[in-house]
């Protein structure tokens, strides 16, 4: 069984991959994330279907909402977890690392439905949040160590969210196996169907205190915002 399931999502990724080569043209001549998201959305959205269907996973959405406006802090436990928010929650950009902008499949993708992971990123993404898209970030700046623990936060949500004056929601990601995680491959996919299990919860305002200053408020919200994804986890603070 772990065999067949290893076949049958290494053949989905290699789907994916011929998918985001074929697209790319679209992303360029589109060339704004406004109008390449829904693009992309409604491409990923049949290859969650095809995973849900051939049962490698299944997706709770648990009480996901059609946020606005909002930062969405969560955990990062495997690769596909941009692709399935983005399927769940419509109008939502996501903070990119560097590297994938130079991804052979994925760059084209990458570059016109993402924001900039550096200092650019406040500017890029608040005439989106005015328009009530919503950002992703992910605090780890990477992939979980595992299911059952998550990174230290960086400090680049809770900052957007205060340079921003916006919204932030919280979600936690739970999986029921280790999969798609650093340094695992495509193909371990275990013997048994792996359940994401999706949970958020309300989104809170996030405002500067003029009389303080910008760092010490951002590490405030930033525990907090690792605190409330921890809660959302189930892992114990």
């Amino acid at each position: 069984m772990a065999f067949v399931r290893g076949v049958v999502s290494t053949l989905l990724f290699a789907l994916f991959g011929i998918g985001a080569i074929l697209i790319s043209p679209i992303m360029v001549i589109l060339g704004s994330p406004r109008l390449c998201q829904p693009v992309v959305r409604a491409v990923w959205f049949p290859l969650v279907w095809l995973f849900e269907v051939t049962r490698l996973i299944k997706v709770d959405r648990g009480n996901l909402g059609r946020f606005r406006g909002c930062v969405i802090a969560a955990n990062h436990p495997s690769l596909i977890d941009v692709v399935l928010l983005s399927v769940i929650v419509p109008r939502t950009l996501y903070v990119a690392k560097h590297a994938l902008r130079k991804n052979p499949f994925m760059a084209a993708i990458v570059r016109n439905t993402s924001l900039p992971d550096d200092e650019r990123l406040p500017d890029a993404a608040a005439p989106y949040l005015a328009k009530g898209w919503n950002v992703l970030v992910f605090p780890e700046g990477t992939r979980s160590p595992s299911p059952d623990s998550i990174r230290q936060f960086h400090r680049g949500a809770a900052q957007l969210a205060l340079r921003t004056g916006s919204k932030v929601v919280c979600v936690g990601i739970r999986l029921t196996r280790a999969i798609l995680g650093k340094r695992q491959k495509p193909w371990d996919m275990g013997s048994e169907r792996v359940v994401y299990s999706f949970s958020a919860d309300e989104p809170s305002e996030a405002r500067i205190n003029p009389s303080r200053g910008l760092r010490p408020q951002a590490n405030e919200l930033n525990d907090e915002l690792y605190r409330r994804v921890s809660r959302l986890c189930g892992f114990l603070l």
